[in-house]
């Protein structure tokens, strides 16, 4: 992973950063591939630096690549400090959505000179060009789920609760391989399916209902996330019809992806299109993210975003329409995207299914 690490010192040369504090567990996976719950990573321009407690000695020193190890009985920074690895009055950049106070109050103590700058996603729009070995564990986890999808289609049915559906689910991705659920699963039906992080209950599907479910898989380390819609019989006008729009909306979106492209455009191409059949209110949350060792990544494909999608990204495209009451429906696949197009990695029909 040296040329990960690489980057990031190019890209704290621009920023004329002395040092980059690393907290959030992906990224001490993406950067030095440790797996453990417990460390912190410093990267100055000279030298990368990883810190944990004695209990991750011998698994640091399998997994970690590219750094220096450093074994602390109890406080991380201060086995860093002991390096001295940059000057006292040095420029720091740190992950401001990760950096807990507890964390700040140890490197604040250590370095009382230390001037911290933020560095707007410093990490994540690195990490959002994926590298041909990336790629390849996001298709095997984008297979995965497809895979899932299919074993558990015989288990959807009227009667069965949205609980034993969630737990059903669990096993089966456990099974096919899925190293860890990269999120709770979202198993709502009926007016539920009008929730879009709705929490599964215990509530049984009736005929009538559509079923949303919104799961993920991972392989190595990286996640897949995808989502279907069912009907329990035959659903009502207003939602099958909806679900057409929706699948149009996929469609759409599929033929406009290129790269380099403002991530904000390609959430219009979706957004426009439900305006066009006065779905414009009921298609309230982002078009999409990117996909990785987080499974919510940069880039954010939202209205709002300023972040462009670069070659090579892979990302969630997941359009979506509620009717508070009534019900919802939400299509998720996980999609590559080149300088030629996009290529859709979860193998599974966007049909809507009917069942029993």
């Amino acid at each position: 992973m040296p040329d990960r690490i690489a980057r990031v010192q190019q890209r704290m040369k621009e920023l004329r950063l002395h040092a980059f504090f690393l907290s959030a567990p992906s990224s001490l996976r993406y950067l030095f591939g440790f797996t453990g719950s417990n460390g912190i990573g410093l990267i100055t321009s000279d030298l990368p630096y990883f810190a944990t407690d004695w209990r991750y000695r011998d698994q640091a020193r399998e997994e970690v690549a590219g750094a220096e190890i450093l074994i602390a009985q109890r406080d991380l920074v201060g086995a860093i400090k002991e390096r001295n690895p940059f000057p006292l009055d040095a420029k720091a950049g740190f992950e401001e959505h990760h950096l807990t106070y507890h964390l700040l109050a140890q490197i604040r103590k250590h370095f009382p000179k230390l001037e911290f700058k933020l560095t707007e996603h410093l990490l994540g729009k690195i990490a959002a060009e994926k590298s041909r070995e990336e790629i390849l564990l996001l298709k095997q986890a984008a297979t995965t789920v497809s895979t899932v999808w299919e074993r558990l289609l015989p288990h959807l049915r009227a009667g069965a609760t949205e609980a034993d559906i969630t737990a059903e689910l669990n096993y089966i991705a456990r099974k096919c391989g899925s190293q860890i659920e990269p999120f709770e699963p979202i198993v709502a039906a009926g007016p539920r399916s009008a929730l879009p992080h709705a929490r599964s209950s215990s509530r049984p599907l009736m005929h009538g209902d559509m079923v949303v479910i919104d799961f993920g898989c991972v392989v190595e380390g990286y996640a897949a996330d995808f989502t279907r819609t069912i009907a329990v019989g035959e659903p009502d006008k207003k939602l099958r019809d909806a679900y057409r729009i929706v699948q149009e909306a996929c469609d759409l979106v599929y033929a406009s992806a290129r790269a380099p492209m403002k991530a904000c455009d390609l959430d219009a191409v979706a957004r426009k299109h439900f305006e066009a059949h006065g779905l414009a209110q009921c298609f309230n949350h982002s078009l999409g993210h990117g996909l990785g060792i987080d499974v919510h990544s940069l880039p954010r494909i939202g209205p709002e975003s300023k972040d462009m999608i670069p070659a090579n990204a892979v990302v969630a495209i997941e359009p979506g329409v509620y009717f508070p009451g009534l019900g919802g429906m939400r299509i998720e696949d996980d999609v590559l995207i080149t300088e030629r197009g996009c290529e859709v990695l979860t193998n599974a029909s966007r049909e809507l299914i009917c069942v029993e």
